[in-house]
């Protein structure tokens, strides 16, 4: 009880001790780390690999040297009988480790090939499902199932390769256990009658050399579980070992007193270390003064955020220095430099948290310790207040106490960018970094929150990129930069005056609306152009976030851990039927192999009388012939497990296989809103996938044939018993009841703990969340946070109680089956033999058949965790391949297609809300329409609704009321393939999924040729870029696209929308993150293809859509103004207001 006790507790703690110091190891990695090892592979670490570590160190662990023990002990007790005959018993054991020695160095390189392969799988999936509107709105759901069933081909051959080598360990080394004993049958009837050892010796070194094989034997299958926890403890020590280069959790490194915040690059070169042979910065020189704001501006792709994340030590810079204060940046400590910079980046990144948390995020760590919660609120509240996000936030039921979804998916993006801003001038940095800070937001927000940034700038140093000209053309300096250098820089009325790239950037930019201001003094009456009248009887609220912002609705415990074990075995059952027939040949070999244990007691029995007198024996067969037939006999099992092995080897890992590519595609058949749920987020179902579904072998497999095999044991182990001896049988059998009562009750308390363990995931979330966010984490210095945030989540307090009452029951499993075999000697020896009424050959085969069938019955239920862990693994399989799919409510009108030509889409009376949040409408009575082959604009405020009815219209989520039609029939109405290849869809977080360029590309199911991705690439203008790469389209893509500028990842995104040849383009922010050059060629391409398509934009750069053939103007869910460019500006309303913030003049202009 002890030993079990000890094994499992110290285990657990060892293993949560060890999760937590591969967690810090992780976060002490320079970002370069990431690029390499991706987050998928690091979620399997902390997930499967810590979970194979801890059975490898726990339990099983003190059933390998229980057998261990046993073995030794036997084999002492050998030789203190005779040394001689031991000497030749020692045959037995060498065999016995010479086999496992070579075939566990097989099998031990055979795991760690196996485990190395699937974390490249489960990077995969991790890419995938962090893309998942990309992958719904391009029908690439098909394409990457088969992608990630291809990738698993692989891991599942090594994996098949692993179970044939196990079935080959288990197969030799039964063989040796019988060889052994016809060979030590005929060496104790050889030394018997030479006078060299006695019968009681003889059948003392026999029988103890037998219970030393059978304790070898039976930790086996222990070896198994203690390599691979050896394999998954060598990647995690490959973390834990190395010294990251640019390390956040060191304390070395020095302190400026009094940061005044002057910043120098002096000749910096760099290059990505995924790229190293594409010059990033080349000899770049800078000097930016104290307290002045300085502006980036170039093509994307120029080096500016290269320059930001280098400033953030997020990378080393190849050569030249980087200098604040005149002091070198890697001689500063890096935690104390990241506190001192306010980042906002081009890609927000929000966590699980409330929006109090997100922007108190800001604040450096000292600060949060010594700040009490209402100081911190303060600090939080003017933070927002500054952001012009604070009055958005106090509409909300939970104002500052909502949570905001995974990866802050609950808001808009002009929200998130607010709130991010908010979260980086909360500590009042003397270093403020904005990369494209305010692209997202809307004019009118811009213009308030550039204010507000123009003033949180006075007295520090503000260093912006911007895309948007005017929002820097007030910056002291203005700093142009074109393939990775610096071209000119100077003022904005010293650019202009040049009359080189910056005046021609901004010439370009200039929305010239001088004459149509003049106009709209004198507007005329135009009903499209007047704004709508707003529903009386509903409120309108901010709205258009992509999901609610007020938390998951309450939702119903998981339904599916209540289902019976008999329906989990049932369901894993119709999963492998292909492999059928191999599942049966397994199970029945499994049988026969059971069936052979106790068969062997006849032979022993009849060579042990032998020994005394051949004609006491069956048909007085002397004790070579039984030697013989043990001889015979292991080479039958030999074969029968060799055949088992195999069996199952071909059945578990298809299986294995199959469960993991069927929930993978299960999964990508999921609405939107399902990825939404905490329960749902990245890290629980990668978690699920790399170590949940490989639990399902317990109830299907090898599992289930050892359970067989032992009932099988049992059996005919009684069978026999009571064929030679029912008295003594009798007395053995009523011992059993007793050991299957206790079984059950360890068996029921292992799924308790096994429901503990699954607690685990939640921790596994929130680490994945963490890493997900690497760059984020890095530069707000939060890496102790979020191993707190894991360790408060792994808290393994409640698992003392159920180790110990487990432990009881084990120990009463083992210790019952120690008293069955005192039990029959006892009887048998001083009842039956003494008195005559049974001779020896009957006691040795019933003690040998029922002792062997009763040590069995207790080792069914040494498998208990493992069929435990099945049944919930299995259960949670069932329930998210059961869930509801992505598809229509009206499933019979599904084989609609959609037209093939151009037709008209529109919106009647539409009323949405998102399912998180149903206090308030997204969408209010909204009515648009898309006339086929127009250009259509959806502008307005952040959160105002725009993106709400982009999703609608990719069916993302379903409207409330109304109707959208196309053509003349409701969108429901069309088949989902079909539908989706009208539609093309460019995001304003474009996120890339695939090894290479040429592959992020590829959509749906249809592979399109190099010529054509070249062409849409050079209609982004992106072809020279590309082919400048060394790879060229064979490029690697690390991250979903990480390791690409935001304006490159966006035309990359544009370009496959293109290739898609859709019938209607949605464009949803989708030139926000390019430079104007790239912004011009884009419109035009978009402007003057040859392929007729409609297309719908939503945009806050006016420029981009003043050309449109009707613009709808969204305010707070509805639709306040609609009408052209033109009719709009005539109009005075809230479109012209908007327009005439944008407006950028200036002296040279």
């Amino acid at each position: 009880m002890f030993s079990t006790w000890g094994f499992n507790h110290i285990g657990d703690r060892i293993t949560s001790h060890l999760r937590e110091i591969y967690l810090i190891s992780v976060m002490r990695q320079n970002t370069a780390y990431f690029d390499v090892v991706g987050t998928g592979e690091i979620t399997s670490v902390m997930d499967q690999d810590m979970k194979l570590i801890q059975e490898g160190i726990s339990q099983k662990m003190g059933l390998l040297l229980t057998g261990f023990s046993g073995f030794v002990t036997a084999i002492v007790i050998t030789f203190m009988q005779s040394w001689y005959f031991a000497s030749i018993m020692l045959c037995q054991p060498i065999a016995l480790i010479l086999v496992i020695g070579v075939l566990g160095i097989w099998l031990a390189q055979t795991q760690a090939k196996t485990l190395a392969q699937y974390s490249r799988v489960d990077n995969l999936a991790q890419e995938v499902f962090c893309a998942m509107r990309d992958v719904i709105a391009y029908r690439s759901q098909a394409r990457y199932g088969k992608k990630y069933h291809n990738a698993l081909l692989r891991p599942m051959s090594s994996e098949t390769r692993e179970r044939l080598i196990f079935g080959l360990m288990v197969a030799s080394a039964f063989t040796v256990l019988h060889w052994a004993n016809g060979m030590g049958l005929w060496q104790a009837d050889r030394l018997f009658h030479e006078g060299r050892c006695t019968i009681s010796e003889a059948l003392t070194i026999i029988y103890a050399s037998s219970i030393a094989g059978a304790e070898l034997g039976k930790a086996m299958p222990f070896v198994v579980a203690i390599t691979q926890a050896n394999n998954a403890a060598g990647r995690a020590f490959t973390a834990i070992d190395r010294v990251s280069p640019i390390d956040a959790l060191s304390d070395t490194g020095g302190r400026i007193s009094s940061v005044q915040g002057h910043i120098d690059l002096e000749n910096v070169s760099f290059v990505y270390p995924s790229r190293p042979d594409q010059l990033i910065l080349d000899r770049v020189d800078l000097n930016i003064p104290a307290g002045k704001t300085v502006a980036l501006v170039g093509p994307s792709g120029s080096g500016k955020s290269t320059i930001f994340a280098l400033l953030e030590r997020l990378y080393l810079h190849t050569s030249g220095r980087i200098l604040v204060d005149h002091k070198p940046i890697d001689e500063l400590n890096l935690s104390w430099l990241r506190s001192h910079l306010g980042y906002v980046s081009q890609e927000v990144t929000l966590f699980h948290a409330s929006i109090h948390e997100n922007i108190a995020h800001g604040l450096n760590t000292t600060t949060r310790k010594h700040l009490d919660f209402a100081a911190t609120r303060q600090l939080v509240i003017k933070a927002a207040q500054t952001a012009q996000i604070h009055s958005f936030i106090m509409s909300l039921p939970e104002d500052y106490d909502t949570l905001l979804g995974l990866r802050g998916s609950l808001l808009s993006g002009g929200q998130k960018q607010r709130i991010a801003i908010a979260r980086a001038i909360v500590s009042q940095p003397p270093i403020l970094l904005l990369d494209e800070a305010t692209a997202a937001l809307d004019s009118q927000s811009e213009k308030e929150v550039q204010e507000a940034l123009e003033a949180a700038a006075m007295g520090r140093t503000t260093i912006v990129i911007a895309h948007r000209l005017s929002t820097i053309r007030n910056a002291a300096k203005i700093i142009v930069m074109s393939s990775g250098r610096v071209v000119e820089q100077g003022t904005h009325d010293e650019l202009m005056a040049k009359n080189t790239l910056y005046s021609d950037l901004v010439r370009q930019q200039a929305l010239r609306t001088d004459s149509l201001i003049e106009a709209s003094r004198t507007p005329k009456e135009d009903p499209k152009s007047q704004p709508l009248p707003l529903d009386q009887e509903t409120e309108c609220s901010e709205g258009g976030s992509p999901e609610g912002v007020t938390g998951d609705a309450p939702r119903k415990k998981n339904a599916f851990w209540s289902f019976s074990s008999r329906r989990s075995i049932m369901f894993v059952w119709n999963l492998s039927k292909p492999e059928l027939l191999y599942t049966l040949g397994g199970l029945i070999c499994s049988v026969l192999a059971g069936i052979s244990y106790p068969v062997h007691s006849i032979f022993f029995g009849n060579g042990v009388i032998s020994i005394i007198s051949p004609q006491l024996s069956t048909a007085g067969h002397t004790t070579r012939f039984w030697a013989l037939i043990y001889l015979i006999h292991g080479v039958i099992v030999f074969t029968m497990y060799c055949a088992r092995g195999y069996f199952f080897a071909i059945s578990t890992s298809q299986l294995n296989l199959r469960a993991r590519a069927s929930l993978f595609k299960a999964l990508l058949q999921k609405e939107l809103s399902f990825f939404g749920k905490t329960e749902h987020s990245t890290g629980h179902l990668i978690g699920f996938l790399s170590s949940g579904i490989t639990k399902i072998v317990g109830v299907s497999g090898i599992s289930l044939g050892l359970v067989l095999e032992s009932l099988a044991m049992l059996i005919t182990g009684i069978v026999i018993g009571w064929a030679y001896g029912w008295e003594l049988a009798g007395v053995a059998t009523a011992t059993i009841p007793l050991i299957l009562i206790s079984g059950y009750l360890q068996f029921s308390l292992i799924e308790q703990v096994q429901e503990c363990i699954r607690r685990d995931s939640n921790a596994v979330a929130v680490a994945n969340e963490g890493i997900s966010a690497i760059r984020t984490v890095a530069v707000l210095g939060l890496e102790k946070t979020v191993v707190e945030t894991f360790c408060d989540q792994s808290s393994r307090d409640h698992m003392r109680s159920r180790w110990v009452k487990f432990s009881i029951a084990y120990a009463l499993t083992s210790s019952l089956s120690i008293f069955s075999i005192a039990l029959v000697f006892w009887y048998g020896g001083t009842h039956l033999i003494a008195t005559g009424e049974y001779t020896v050959r009957q006691f040795y085969i019933c003690f040998v058949a029922i002792v062997g069938g009763s040590q069995a019955s207790a080792a069914m239920f040494s498998h208990a965790p493992d069929i435990a862990g099945a049944r919930s693994a299995v259960e949670q399989l069932k329930g998210l391949m059961q869930g509801s799919p992505l598809q229509s409510p009206n499933p019979r009108q599904k084989e609609l297609l959609t037209p093939s030509s151009l037709v008209d889409l529109s919106f009647h009376d539409i009323y949405f809300r998102y399912p998180s949040r149903l206090t308030q409408l997204a969408l209010n009575n909204v009515s648009l329409e898309a006339p086929a082959g127009r250009f259509i604009a959806l502008v307005g405020a952040s959160g105002s609704g725009k993106s709400s009815a982009i999703s609608l219209i990719e069916r993302f989520y379903r409207a409330e009321s109304g109707q959208i039609v196309l053509g003349d029939k409701d969108i429901d109405a069309y088949e989902p393939e079909s539908y989706h290849r009208y539609l093309a869809l460019v995001d304003q977080d474009s996120c890339l999924v695939g090894e290479d360029l040429r592959e992020c590309l590829q959509s749906g199911d249809e592979d399109v040729s190099d010529d054509e991705i070249l062409a849409a690439l050079k209609s982004v203008s992106l072809e020279e870029f590309v082919s400048s790469l060394p790879s060229g389209l064979g490029t690697p893509v690390v991250g979903n696209g990480s390791n690409l500028s935001g304006g490159q990842r966006q035309r990359v995104a544009i370009a496959k929308a293109l290739l898609w040849k859709p019938k209607i383009l949605l464009l949803d922010e989708a030139t926000s993150a390019l430079d104007t050059v790239s912004e011009r060629a884009v419109q035009d391409t978009l402007k003057h293809t040859k392929t007729p398509r409609t297309t719908i934009a939503v945009a806050h750069r006016l420029k981009t859509i003043a050309h449109a053939d009707e613009i709808f103007v969204f305010d707070h869910g509805c639709i306040v103004e609609r009408g052209t460019h033109d009719e709009l500006m005539l109009a005075k309303g809230p479109y012209s207001e908007l327009a005439r913030l944008q407006n950028l003049s200036s002296h040279g202009n």
